[in-house]
């Protein structure tokens, strides 16, 4: 794909796509294009409900899941999930060249925001609960315990 930068006054840097017609390609690029920041960081997810697209924050995000072959976001200013027009993979490749160390694989399904995580219930036999603080939940699969248990020792020593 070719690209040119033009260096002109301008309130805000803004990119225009040139293309013969529109199409899934195109959207896909625009769509990671509008997600980031001046300095080409991803700072806000766009989600969809319906026709509407809704820009989140990293910090209000709980869950991030796959159901029925889509893609869903839970977060807290929203009642119900939201669609996401990114892959899991996608999202857990971003959160890492980001630095959004709290976003975890907890599963083939989820990724989970670990600063919205109120407590772990390790109660069952081998088996980790992520409880929110509204109650909400989600099971860690046996298969990422180990990369949890590490990830969330490095957060913690970063932390302190």
């Amino acid at each position: 794909m070719q690209t040119q930068i033009k260096i002109e006054k301008c309130e805000k840097p803004y990119c225009v796509i040139h293309a013969e017609q529109k199409n899934e390609a195109i959207n896909s690029i625009a769509e990671k294009i509008s997600m980031m920041d001046e300095s080409g960081r991803i700072c806000r997810i766009a989600a969809w409900d319906g026709d509407f697209c809704v820009q989140l924050k990293q910090n209000e995000i709980l869950r991030i899941y796959s159901m029925d072959k889509k893609v869903y976001v839970e977060c807290e200013k929203e009642a119900e999930p939201l669609l996401l027009k990114l892959r899991l993979y996608e999202i857990e490749e971003m959160a890492e060249r980001f630095g959004w160390i709290d976003f975890i694989r907890i599963s083939n399904t989820d990724i989970v925001n670990f600063s919205k995580v109120e407590k772990l219930d390790m109660s069952l036999s081998g088996i980790i609960k992520v409880i929110y603080a509204d109650g909400k939940n989600a099971i860690v699969s046996r298969r990422y315990m180990n990369k949890i248990k590490n990830q969330l020792m490095m957060t913690s020593k970063k932390a302190n």
